[in-house]
């Protein structure tokens, strides 16, 4: 699809490395290649919205997505007519697969995560457009879904083969639970920490830019409040990982993962987009260099 979307980035191998952090283990194949080709689509919309889409076309986007019908596509400026029909498609394969396993309603539950991300990623693009400065609090309540982590989780748990998911499980994760906002937290805030410059670069403004706004913080005081906000959401995830909850207990190393992924791809610099050398011996010492034996 970057072929013919010459505007979204080439993730293909830093997205392998992510989700190999989350789910490494060989039973865990079929879930690995789903949150994979997830990954590649959600990159391919967030640079739609962040970069490339007009308002208009990304309100019109949006709506059709709440639809979620290819009767849709007619409706589409040219280009995103391919985002569109590989979007339906991909969840329609998903399905197929796992319609054997009577699984299917899993999908239902991603469709609607989808639809929301997207229903939030037009608030940002509105911000944008009318160069609005949201409270800290506004842009954590919509960030906290715009940066997908809720959806990806929601998405590891499909076509496990456990058999531990039931339909309560994604009803969990929809309502965002403390250890499900701290993971999220977790990548919004350290992303925005290495990243908020670009919103000099016409991007919507970063927790760093709200608060210092709110506050007439300095930049640096800003990121000392925005990383001690990391800071207790680990403690949120450390703690509620030690609490009975509403999912089987093997659920949850997934949903830490996530957090602990983030961790090491935005530790220095956002190493997802421009992978320097540290990132590159991560990924060559994981995928190429043979282990000592």
């Amino acid at each position: 699809m970057q072929k013919k979307l010459p505007y979204v980035r080439d993730r293909l191998i830093e997205g392998y490395f992510w989700i190999l952090g989350v789910y490494f283990e060989p039973q865990h194949s079929h879930t690995r290649i789903f949150l994979m080709k997830t990954s590649m689509w959600l990159i391919v919309l967030d640079d739609t919205y962040d970069n490339y889409g007009t308002y208009e076309e990304l309100k019109i986007f949006s709506d059709a997505v709440q639809r979620w019908s290819m009767s849709c596509l007619d409706l589409l400026p040219e280009y995103m007519k391919l985002i569109y029909q590989e979007l339906l498609n991909h969840h329609q394969e998903m399905e197929e697969s796992l319609e054997k396993e009577g699984k299917t309603y899993q999908i239902h539950y991603v469709i609607e995560m989808a639809k929301e991300v997207l229903e939030n990623n037009l608030v940002e693009a509105k911000w944008l457009k009318e160069g609005y400065m949201p409270t800290l609090e506004e842009y954590m309540s919509v960030s906290m879904k715009t940066c997908t982590y809720g959806l990806m989780i929601a998405r590891s748990f499909v076509g496990r083969v456990d058999n531990m998911v039931t339909e309560d499980t994604f009803k969990w994760v929809a309502t965002y639970p403390p250890i499900i906002k701290a993971a999220c937290l977790v990548l919004r805030l350290m992303d925005d920490i290495t990243t908020h410059k670009e919103q000099e670069r016409g991007r919507v403004a970063s927790s760093i830019e709200c608060y210092q706004k709110e506050t007439g913080a300095s930049e640096k005081e800003a990121c000392e409040f925005i990383s001690n906000m990391v800071e207790d959401a680990w403690k949120v995830i450390n703690r509620e990982s030690l609490r009975p909850t509403d999912i089987p207990f093997p659920l949850l190393p997934s949903t830490i993962n996530f957090a602990r992924a983030c961790d090491v791809i935005y530790k220095v610099n956002d190493s997802y987009t421009h992978a320097r050398k540290e990132m590159i011996n991560h990924i060559k010492s994981l995928l190429v260099h043979p282990l000592a034996i």
